[in-house]
């Protein structure tokens, strides 16, 4: 009868460690540039499919554990990676790649009948 108390304790006990090790939580925030919120920011876990866009006013949220690194990325910016702590918010700054395109070309394709 000992031994059984014994063994469903420990089984208690190694469950118990297992939600408070590899618990995913939600973390949430804003992510924008120099002057304002920027929407349509893609927000990974990396190493996952796991991901997000931010909304109209740049926020996000997606579930993610402590250790992992979350990857924004957006195209005309550089990529920035933050590896997610013991808070429940990041806040990322975004930063443009250049100011000024070198040169835009336009190809348009068609077909004639005569």
């Amino acid at each position: 009868m000992k031994q059984k108390i014994k063994g469903l304790l420990l089984l208690i006990v190694v469950l118990s460690s297992q939600l408070f090790f590899a618990q995913e939580r939600v973390i949430s925030g804003t992510v924008s540039d120099a002057s304002a919120p920027v929407p349509g920011i893609n927000v990974i876990v990396k190493g996952t499919k796991n991901g997000v866009q931010t909304d109209f006013d740049g926020k996000y949220s997606i579930k993610a554990k402590t250790g992992d690194v979350l990857l924004f990325s957006y195209v005309g910016m550089q990529d920035v990676t933050i590896t997610v702590g013991a808070f429940s918010v990041v806040n990322a700054k975004m930063k443009e790649v250049g100011k000024e395109l070198d040169e835009v070309v336009v190809v348009a394709f068609g077909t004639q009948k005569k």
